[in-house]
């Protein structure tokens, strides 16, 4: 991240998704979802990385990529759509364990 080529911090968004998709039931209508964006940045190689900071009290770092799976996979959409341009990675920094974690979501 030093030599990224783009950094940015805090950033809100705004994105419509269909209610299925954040409340696993079938319903047509859509939801507006808003967040912040703890950090993306933009390496040399041209990619587009996600990192979001958790804080959770955490002894398995499954519980922790388990719990935000589906937060991150909106941010990433979010994010692809405001930019127009795919996500490379997406990680959680988790300040208890002191480590990212890579997620893989469903989107890719």
């Amino acid at each position: 991240m030093k030599q990224a080529k783009v950094v940015e911090r805090e950033k809100p968004f705004y994105i419509t998704v269909p209610a299925k998709e954040i409340y696993q039931e079938e319903v047509e209508e859509e939801v507006l979802v808003q967040g912040m964006i703890d950090l993306y940045y933009i390496n040399q190689n041209d990619e587009l990385i996600l990192v979001d900071y958790k804080t959770d009290f955490v002894e398995k770092e499954e519980n922790l990529l388990q719990k935000y799976q589906k937060q991150l996979e909106v941010y990433k959409q979010a994010l692809e759509e405001s930019l127009g341009q795919k996500v490379k990675h997406v990680f959680i920094y988790s300040t208890f364990l002191g480590k990212e974690l890579e997620i893989i979501t469903n989107q890719e």
